[in-house]
């Protein structure tokens, strides 16, 4: 993702998000794919994981329209709930980086499909990319040096 967006950045942001929630859904069927003996309570909690990650992923589409339908003039409280669901996003990918390094750990489905363990670990890596960039993005130093409303209770 790029920096230099000006004040169009946070909606870059919610750009990144969209596509990441739709990736990670993708991922889910990836690893179910590549997996086709997982064991059932994972298989459970990555249908989860996809739910909840399409889910996002709609909510994202509408704050989008929302802020082309007001030709991106994004009042405060608006750009607050842009941040917000960009945030949400962060934590889910953050949770689901944890559960896939429970997945290789844990799974003997997984730790016996060297092919699996290359593609989750890959999985992994994508998530950790997303949540490092967005997460730089929405930095203090960003915000500041673009001289956006700026308050980083949302991270905390």
């Amino acid at each position: 993702m790029r920096f230099f967006y000006g004040e169009k950045n946070i909606l870059r942001a919610l750009e990144e998000a969209q596509f990441w929630k739709h990736q990670e859904g993708e991922h889910v069927d990836v690893i179910m794919e590549v997996v086709p003996d997982l064991e059932d309570e994972y298989v459970t909690k990555l249908e989860e994981y996809k739910e909840i990650f399409n889910s996002t992923e709609a909510r994202i589409v509408q704050y989008m329209e929302a802020a082309v339908n007001c030709q991106y003039n994004l009042s405060p409280e608006m750009y607050q709930d842009i941040v917000n669901i960009i945030n949400l996003a962060i934590r889910q990918s953050q949770v689901f980086v944890d559960f896939l390094g429970m997945l290789l750990r844990d799974s003997g489905a997984v730790k016996n499909n060297p092919a699996a363990v290359t593609v989750v670990n890959h999985i992994r890596r994508e998530s950790e990319y997303f949540i490092g960039i967005v997460t730089a993005f929405l930095s203090d130093s960003c915000n500041r040096q673009n001289g956006f409303y700026n308050d980083m209770r949302f991270l905390r």
